[in-house]
């Protein structure tokens, strides 16, 4: 197993490392990605929590940071250390990646001692701390990112196309789509980050498409739910809510996250799912 850095300018610099460093390191290491490897893995949408045994994942990931074969990356100098984001793990199979801040540096300035031949001594060179975990594991051959928290993963990613907000014209689209009945006086002031997220997702999933072919079915359900006022039976058409706690309750409606218990028929509202 090698060790690359990815540094704040997204460059690549090569860990120089002995041969006995390098086996060391995959026993190292690799028990925290066999962890990854034997979890559920569960398709990321930004909605879903991970529990124990659980990992998040993103297929045909389109990985920047997995080409390590240039024959010119650099090695790693001393001075260099202070400007690592990254740490990278790579074998043939596996890059794993454990994001990097100051807090794991050692610096001659500071007494880090250690223990050996019955006394303590002084590090006196600068040096890395590299901790048993890791952020986010890229499976080379599956092309997939696999990860427990999107917060972590996104230190060494930028995955907030697979989770992100709904643009100013893409509100403008959902709201002017033919399923709701003619829409005035609306304020973008009504659409907050919560609700632009939904939104994306709502688009994202096709769900008005599905509204319009399973009308009927979708008014029953709202009956239940106590939404049947914002539908149109007759014509076939969503009554676009005038303001904003109205439109949070059709949002969660037609994201799924309101949903009727079939066995004590009571209404619960998702934080995750």
């Amino acid at each position: 197993m090698n060790i690359y850095c990815i540094m704040k300018d997204n460059n690549l610099k090569r860990v120089s490392l002995s041969q006995d460093l390098q086996t060391r390191l995959k026993d190292y290491i690799y028990e925290r990605i066999q962890s990854f490897i034997n979890s559920e893995q569960i398709q990321f949408t930004g909605e879903y929590k991970p529990e124990e045994g659980q990992i998040l994942c993103i297929k045909d990931f389109e990985n920047p940071f997995e080409d390590f074969s240039a024959p010119t990356i650099e090695i790693l100098n001393v001075e260099d250390i202070d400007s690592i984001k990254t740490i990278v793990f790579k074998d043939d199979n596996y890059v794993a990646y454990q994001s990097f801040d100051k807090r794991k540096i050692i610096k001659p300035e500071k007494w880090f001692i250690i223990f050996t031949r019955d006394t303590f001594s002084k590090i006196e060179n600068k040096g890395l701390i590299i901790e048993q975990r890791i952020d986010a594991l890229y499976v080379i051959k599956e092309r997939k990112l696999l990860f427990f928290s999107y917060h972590n993963a996104s230190k060494v990613f930028n995955i907030s196309n697979y989770f992100r907000e709904a643009t100013d014209e893409e509100v403008r689209s959902f709201y002017s789509n033919e399923v709701f009945s003619t829409v005035g006086g609306i304020s973008e002031d009504m659409f907050n980050t919560r609700i632009r997220k939904k939104i994306y997702l709502i688009q994202k999933n096709e769900v008005l498409e599905k509204v319009k072919k399973n009308f009927d079915k979708v008014y029953e359900y709202s009956r239940n739910i106590g939404l049947e006022n914002m539908f149109d039976k007759e014509n076939k058409k969503i009554n676009f809510p005038q303001d904003k706690k109205s439109l949070e309750r059709l949002i969660k409606f037609l994201n799924d996250d309101l949903f009727i218990s079939p066995v004590t028929e009571i209404l619960y509202e998702t934080n995750s799912k």
